[in-house]
């Protein structure tokens, strides 16, 4: 992870400020005209880094079905709230797919759930 996020901020270096059409000057200049941008761009970096951390955790911890299913979650529970709070209408493609997405997290957990009561039942019964 700390490979891939350096070589990441070297590309990104050598492309912003080595190349003849880069913007990296334009984006420092911008903000030290505004250190409000540059504020909340450190604290998006810091945020994102934090992250990184949980999903590694969570790979590590409980494996890479987890960490997707979990992601999976996050993401529909965002485009629920997004269409219900700020009133983004979904067209009936979208609504088709959070229904896909509702019941395919609804079987896993219902699997693991019938999984584990199995489970309990064969513990009872030795």
């Amino acid at each position: 992870m700390l490979g891939m996020n350096l070589w990441g901020t070297i590309y990104n270096v050598i492309y912003m400020f080595g190349w003849p059409h880069g913007s990296g000057y334009e984006a420092v200049g911008f903000c030290q005209e505004h250190p409000e941008a540059a504020w909340d761009i450190l604290m998006y970096c810091l945020c994102g880094a934090v992250g990184q951390n949980f999903i590694f955790l969570t790979i590590s911890q409980f494996g890479s079905l987890a960490n997707t299913t979990i992601t999976t979650t996050r993401k529909f529970v965002s485009i629920v709230v997004s269409s219900v709070i700020s009133g983004n209408p979904l067209s009936l493609k979208q609504w088709t797919s959070v229904v896909m997405v509702f019941s395919g997290l609804s079987l896993q957990i219902f699997l693991k759930w019938r999984k584990l009561q199995r489970t309990k039942k064969g513990r009872k019964t030795a």
